[in-house]
């Protein structure tokens, strides 16, 4: 269900805000139970969902820069401009 609601996300944004306005604009108590209140819980929806998939890409990024930094040591000491003890220490530093 996520899947389809961040494919269509867009459309979903404007049927929700289309809903509050029409029910808002309705003058009658059960325009806005009927049109109002379902645009707001289907704008609420949304952005819970979107709100979900932040946090994966910040811990995707974050090991994606650790695993670089290792690389980057590693071709140091590869090179032979730090030792085998600094790029141990260093190793420890990054993945603890």
């Amino acid at each position: 269900m996520i899947g389809i609601i961040q494919k269509y996300k867009i459309v979903l944004i404007l049927v929700a805000c289309g809903l509050t306005l029409f029910g808002l604009a309705a003058n009658q108590p059960h325009g806005f139970i009927v049109f109002c209140i379902p645009g707001i819980l289907l704008g609420l929806l949304i952005y819970l969902t979107n709100l979900s998939n932040k946090p994966n890409s910040i811990a995707k990024n974050k090991s994606d820069t650790s695993a670089d930094e290792l690389l980057k040591w590693h071709q140091l000491k590869e090179d032979g401009v730090i030792s085998d003890e600094e790029f141990k220490k260093k190793k420890l530093e990054i993945l603890g």
